[in-house]
């Protein structure tokens, strides 16, 4: 097509009606990129036509070369004619049987006799009679008497003995969490009843259910494993039945209530639950979103061991609980409140020393060199000058995403570390900070010693300090060096997190400085935002913070925030429940059998909006793993098994079927985890270019930059040249902790889905169980090169979070007309391809670059309006069309001019493509349905398998199947079950008689495990759509405009690879 001789458009095709509609396409796009108005115009004037509305982001256009349209529309006829298709369930049905977890022990318990419990409690006795006598445990056994919590021994049992619930407050420094447990176990013993006692104590963070039962074990005189043991996320070391102690994280005790509770329940779940005598919530206060679900299901579970004559007694305890709101939730069938066991504490006086208190003495004549340069820091200056002011808008109250708290002060918090220092002789300083990249500031600071002298303290002399850091990420053998005794003369320096404020206790810690702040996550399901905000915390936690100084003789706390401040903290945090999103809440209350999910979540303790829940459900649903009755579907229940978040968990099991389980288990990984790319401050330009870099050029992403770079580091670890992997960490700005935990992460990951049965359908049916390997079977490995097929992961697992590229600087997503991409991001218009210096080249208006992203964060300038803050996307990936719509849209509908998709972005192009786009996105969903139907069908199946095979039962029925003697599945008598769906003559019934037919047979159908041509039927599926993909994505790249745009704006398609046969 060409205007006054000029050609501005061309098409081809295998018809000449097929090269207009291109010709005219590619015109559209050309006018666009010339004048951007000039679009928006049109679809101003069409609205006012009558005609459809295009939505409210820009279109996005589609081309596809007719040779792979063909090979779309052969693709969806080969499905329609498929089992997998014909045997899917309708949308509506729901899924009916879960997988459970297995028990505590992580294997069957088998009932022990009479005789044996009474043998065990007498063995009990035995060896607690010789730990009292033994002369080497005198001193262990002095510093637990010493503890105050055994002065109320008594009173604690006595009220424990006569009530269901009770809750003990115990001061910082009684010994609660430690002796509490043991208190009750060895009154069992004495009594001979030692066996029958097993006592479950609940952590809220894995280091101290660690930590803690390492210590008890100790106190014992024992090794973990026997009487003591723990289970938390990747690890555990579970103590022997009848007769234990096991400490475990409140997540875990939840995954393992998932079996023992509701119609479904595991028989050996139930049994080795209803073994548990008394369960202790630690820290109760913390009010993270997985205690306040434990307290409605340990109501639920009171209810439940009374009705069956199995009582259980429940332990509440914590140093800053709100007692009445405990008591009023847990009172009995009479109204009475729980009562409370008062525990008074062991700690020495604390001094708290607040700004106002020391920064005059800190400050004063205090010379550049030596620390002076800390307060002609900018952000140092404006802290100051806003936490030592006198106008009380600097102290309201900020509790919505956005924060708007000036940063922390680093070089002052380092300056009084080093204050501290300076005016002590020994002691270990304490240092509380909201998380990894503030503890890595002040790291920073104290040991580069490129910013200035603190006070002429030399941290880096290893004869004198030492630094420490205590944080999730890091590994748990690190972590614990901080409770071993340090070579004489050495003062330690521990930066933290929250994790040191409670539960545990950091031998000889005589010093706290505190930034008074918590990472919170506060999310907004209006739009879809999640955000990780510095927070103030509570002036109850300030107390906890402070009490750390004092547990072994009198301390001082130094806190990083003035009086004022201090005065107008709240008491306690805003709960989780109140600000997190709820979706993972949601499917723990499915899992758990609990009853409707408004109904559970309006029982909890403080329960949440109900806009929350329905925002929640809603997510669910678009996930797939709720239906329209807001049942668990197929998927969902498959889902219940992987230890993530359901969208992450989704993401698993289509790299799994897939065939890129490799990657895609690193991509989930890496997407639950920080970014390990590191920027230090002095080398951000530097670190940015080396994490570009291992970015893919047609897939822009920074998940695929970190999968990268993680693969090479993760073949050098494998070989164990841990020298030349360090080397690679530090030349490539990585941390090694987070790859270390993304490696852990991956083969938590691997294991639970051979757990579910996902790996042997994936692989044909043809690879048995990994059993304790690790290693992906290389028949599940087969794409993992295929950059489309990973973005279309990332889509799935990141949605709704799209974004279109407007203009060189913004983008807009489905909630918002303006964000902007971070620059941390290999996405970032600075770093792309072109960069600032080439706009016309880095950005065409026509284009229109489509994008994932994983965190929407407003960014509040300090002291700024929140209002006006810059909204910035985060983890970001670039998305071709055709992945967006088949793995990332929720719904495509037909428009006029081509397709809507979820409402808020137009796509268009040739109608008939999209059409089939469209057709073979249902085609696939529906297959997709009855895989994960019939892996949920396996998975009930071979429980009852195991289960018929220790019980050595014969011909025990689960559905149509049956297990012969040997606890194998009859095949014969399977087969044989298939004579059952005979034919019906349809003859002569009118087409919605027969659809109406059809449909009541599949809602009545019986559902069957996936039989082997199904599973043939799977993989040539995903190999023909992996294809498609591939080939799209070159095609889009030889007709791509990135580059300058010629006279004729179309470029030449490459040639499609071939059809593989049909199936």
């Amino acid at each position: 097509m060409s205007v006054s001789g000029r050609r501005i458009g061309e098409g081809k095709a295998g018809t000449k009606k097929g090269a207009q509609a291109q010709a005219y396409l590619d015109v559209t796009q050309y006018l666009e990129g010339c004048d951007p108005q000039l679009w928006l115009d049109f679809v101003e004037a069409s609205k006012k036509d009558g005609s459809a509305n295009v939505g409210l982001a820009p279109h996005l256009a589609f081309t596809m070369s007719e040779q792979l349209n063909d090979e779309v529309q052969s693709l969806c006829g080969d499905i329609r004619h498929s089992l997998l298709y014909y045997n899917a369930p309708p949308a509506n049905v729901q899924a009916t049987s879960a997988h459970q977890l297995p028990a505590w022990s992580g294997g069957r318990r088998f009932q022990a006799s009479e005789s044996e419990l009474r043998a065990k409690s007498v063995q009990l006795q035995d060896k607690l009679a010789s730990y009292e006598s033994d002369p080497s445990l005198e001193k262990m056994r002095a510093t637990r008497a010493s503890l105050p919590v055994h002065t109320k021994a008594t009173d604690i049992l006595a009220k424990i003995e006569v009530n269901d619930v009770t809750i003990v407050m115990a001061a910082t420094g009684s010994g609660k969490t430690t002796q509490v447990p043991q208190l009750l176990f060895d009154d069992y013993i004495l009594r001979g009843e030692g066996a029958r006692c097993n006592i479950v104590c609940t952590q809220p963070r894995r280091l101290a259910a660690m930590s803690v039962a390492e210590r008890v074990a100790d106190e014992r005189g024992d090794n973990l494993g026997n009487e003591v043991g723990y289970q938390v996320r990747f690890d555990n070391k579970l103590p022997r039945p009848n007769g234990s102690i096991t400490f475990c994280t409140t997540g875990i005790f939840l995954k393992r209530m998932q079996s023992s509770l509701g119609a479904q329940a595991n028989a050996d779940s139930v049994a080795s639950m209803d073994t548990v005598t008394h369960i202790v919530v630690d820290e109760v206060h913390e009010r993270d979103i997985d205690t306040d679900l434990l307290l409605v299901v340990l109501k639920r579970l009171l209810a439940d061991r009374k009705a069956r004559g199995k009582p259980i007694k429940i332990i509440l305890m914590s140093a800053t609980i709100d007692p009445h709101l405990f008591q009023r939730y847990f009172a009995d069938d009479r109204g009475v409140p729980a009562p409370v066991a008062e525990v008074p504490g062991r700690t020495f006086p604390v001094a708290r020393h607040y700004l106002d208190d020391f920064i005059d003495d800190l400050s004063g004549n205090l010379p550049v060199a030596m620390g002076g340069w800390v307060f002609q820091d900018k952000k140092v200056v404006e802290y100051l000058s806003k936490e030592l002011s006198n106008d009380p808008m600097n102290f309201v109250k900020t509790t919505g995403i956005t924060g708007g708290e000036l940063e922390i002060p680093y070089p002052l918090v380092a300056l009084t570390i080093a204050y501290v220092l300076r005016q002590s002789e020994d002691g270990h300083v304490l240092v509380f900070l909201p998380g990894w990249d503030e503890i890595k500031k002040v790291a920073d600071i104290l040991l580069s010693g490129r910013f200035g002298s603190l006070l002429g303290i030399q941290f880096t002399d290893e004869s004198k300090y030492s630094v420490h850091y205590l944080h999730s990420t890091i590994p748990a053998a690190e972590q614990r060096e901080v409770f071993r005794p340090p070579p004489p003369g050495v003062r330690r320096i521990i930066l933290a997190t929250n994790i040191a404020e409670t539960s545990v206790t950091i031998p000889d810690v005589v010093y706290v400085v505190d930034s008074a702040r918590v990472k919170e996550k506060r999310y907004d399901p209006d739009r879809h935002m999640s955000s990780l905000v510095s927070a103030w915390v509570g002036s109850s936690n300030l107390g906890q913070r402070a009490g750390r100084a004092g547990r072994h003789r009198e301390g001082e706390y130094y806190g990083i925030l003035s009086k004022r401040r201090l005065a107008s903290l709240d008491p306690h945090q805003l709960v989780e429940m109140k600000r997190s999103d709820l979706s993972n809440v949601v499917m723990h209350v499915k899992a758990l059998n609990l009853g409707e999910v408004e109904d559970v979540l309006a029982a909890t303790i403080e329960p949440p909006e109900p806009p929350r829940i329905v925002a929640a459900m809603e997510t669910l649903h678009m996930l797939g793993a709720l239906d329209q009755t807001k049942n668990l579907t197929a998927l969902g229940r498959v889902l219940l098994q992987l230890p993530v978040d359901a969208a992450i968990g989704k993401l698993c099991l289509y790299g799994s079927f897939f065939r890129c389980l490799d990657s895609a288990l690193t991509l989930a990984a890496v997407l639950t985890n920080r970014d390990p790319f590191l920027a230090p401050l002095e080398k951000k330009v530097e670190a940015s270019a080396v994490k570009d870099s291992w970015s893919p050029i047609a897939f822009r992403s920074d998940p695929l930059a970190v999968v990268a770079a993680y693969n090479t580091w993760s073949a050098i670890d494998d070989r164990r040249d841990y020298h030349h992997a360090n080397r690679f960490c530090s030349d490539n700005f990585l941390s090694k902790p987070t790859l270390q935990q993304i490696k852990q992460v991956k083969g938590s990951l691997l294991q639970s889905l051979d757990q579910a049965g996902v790996i042997a359908v994936s692989a044909g049916g043809n690879v048995g169980r990994i059993g304790r390997g690790l290693e992906v079977p290389l028949a599940l490995r087969e794409n993992d090169n295929s950059l489309p097929l990973l973005a279309a992961l990332i889509a799935m697992a990141t949605a709704p979070n799209f974004a279109i590229r407007t203009s060189e600087k913004t983008c807009r997503t489905s909630q918002d007309k303006t964000v902007f991409i971070h620059s941390s991001s290999v996405n970032a218009r600075r770093r792309e391809i072109g960069g600032p210096e080439e706009p016309s080249a880095s950005f065409n208006p026509a284009e229109k670059r489509l994008y994932a992203f994983g965190e929407k964060s407003r960014n509040v300038p300090p002291g700024g309006n929140p209002n006006n803050a810059m909204t910035q996307l985060r983890v970001v990936t670039r998305l071709d069309p055709m992945t967006y719509m088949l793995f990332g849209a929720y719904k495509l509908y037909v428009t006029q001019r081509g397709l809507e998709c979820d409402n808020w972005l137009p796509v268009t192009g040739n109608l008939h493509a999209l059409d089939d786009v469209q057709r073979l996105k249902t085609l696939l969903e529906a297959c997709m349905l009855r895989v994960f139907e019939g892996v949920g069908k396996s998975l009930v199946r071979d429980r009852d398998q195991r289960f018929a095979a220790r019980s050595k039962a014969v011909d025990v029925h689960h559905g149509s199947s049956r297990i012969n003697d040997d606890g194998q599945l009859d095949e014969e008598r399977e087969n044989e079950s298939d004579d059952d769906d005979d034919e019906v003559d349809m003859t002569g019934v009118s087409g919605a008689a027969k659809f109406q037919f059809q449909l009541q047979q599949k809602q009545t159908r019986k559902v069957e495990p996936l039989s082997r041509d199904e599973i043939k039927e799977l993989e040539m599926l995903t190999t023909d759509v992996v294809r498609i993909l591939d080939e799209y994505a070159h095609e889009r790249e030889g007709t791509s405009q990135y580059n300058s745009r010629p006279a004729t704006p179309s470029g030449v398609y490459r040639p499609p690879r071939g059809r593989a046969s049909k199936w």
